[in-house]
C-alpha cells in the first residue's frame, strides 16, 4: 500500500510584538527613565530611548552612557518600574487585530516571537487581546540571553512539535513580520523573509539596510501583502 504524502505545513507569519503588533514606546521609556534617574546619570535624548524598543534591554544600556559596573542596577531598576508599570502602558496598533483575523482566516499560522521576555509577553498579550488572535507567543528568557534567531527556532520549532509539519521545508511559505534590524537578520539566518513595517521603531532606512524584503507603511497594506507573499488567496474573494 502506497503512503499518501504528508499534508503540507500551513503557510507560518511570525510576527515581533513591540512596534509591529503593540505601541510599548510609553511603558518602555518611562521605565528607562527611572533607570537613569536612579543611577544619577543624564538620560539619552528621546530618540535615542526609543532604540531601546525591541532589543534586549541589557545591550541599549551599555550603548547609551551605563557603565559596565552600573548595568546590573540599571537592568534592575528598568525591570522593577517595567513590570510595575510600564509593561501595562501599551496599545495595539489600530487595524492589526483585523489584519491578524484575515490571515489566520486564510489558512495562515501565527506565532508571536519577540525580544520582550515570555513573563511579560505572555501576559500583556491577554490583556490587550491579541492571545485569542494568535497560535502562540513564543518570548524571551528572563534573563533575555537569546537572540532575535533563537528566539525564532524556538517558534518554529513550537510549529513543528505541534503540527508535524516543517514550515522551514519551504522557506517561501514561512515570513517574519517585524520594524528592527534584528527581525531581519535573525529571518536571515534561518532562510526566509523579512517583512519589515515603517509604523514602528526602526524605520524604512535602518530596515532596508538590514536587507528587509519589503516593508509596509500602512497596517491596512500588512494583510494583503503577506497574502500575496504567501501565496494565499483572500478569505471570502
Amino acid at each position: 500500500m502506497t503512503t499518501p504524502p504528508a499534508a503540507p505545513a500551513r503557510p507560518l507569519v511570525l510576527l515581533d510584538l513591540d512596534g509591529t503588533l503593540m505601541n510599548s514606546a510609553p511603558g518602555v521609556l518611562s521605565s528607562v527613565r527611572a533607570a537613569y534617574a536612579h543611577l544619577g546619570v543624564p538620560a539619552p535624548t528621546e530618540a535615542a530611548m526609543r532604540t531601546f524598543i525591541g532589543p534586549p534591554i541589557g545591550r541599549s544600556f551599555p550603548a547609551h552612557g551605563v557603565a559596565a559596573e552600573q548595568l546590573a542596577d540599571a537592568i534592575a531598576v528598568y525591570n522593577e518600574h517595567f513590570g510595575r508599570v510600564g509593561v501595562w502602558d501599551t496599545t495595539v496598533f489600530a487595524g492589526v487585530p483585523e489584519a491578524l483575523r484575515t490571515l489566520r482566516a486564510a489558512g495562515a499560522t501565527l506565532v508571536v516571537a519577540t525580544a520582550k521576555p515570555a513573563l511579560w509577553a505572555e501576559p500583556i498579550c491577554a490583556e490587550v487581546g491579541l492571545t485569542p488572535l494568535v497560535d502562540a507567543v513564543v518570548g524571551a528568557p528572563a534573563d533575555e540571553s537569546e537572540s532575535k534567531a533563537q528566539i525564532m527556532a524556538r517558534a518554529i520549532a513550537w510549529v513543528r512539535a505541534t503540527t508535524g509539519t516543517d514550515p522551514l521545508a519551504d522557506p517561501a511559505r514561512t515570513v517574519m513580520v517585524g520594524d528592527r534590524e534584528h527581525d531581519v537578520e535573525g529571518a536571515h539566518e534561518h532562510g526566509i523573509a523579512c517583512v519589515g513595517v515603517g509604523w514602528g521603531y526602526g524605520g524604512e532606512e535602518e530596515l532596508v539596510r538590514a536587507g528587509a524584503a519589503e516593508v509596509v507603511h500602512d497596517v491596512a497594506d500588512l494583510a494583503p501583502r503577506l497574502l500575496a507573499r504567501l501565496g494565499l488567496a483572500t478569505p471570502g474573494a
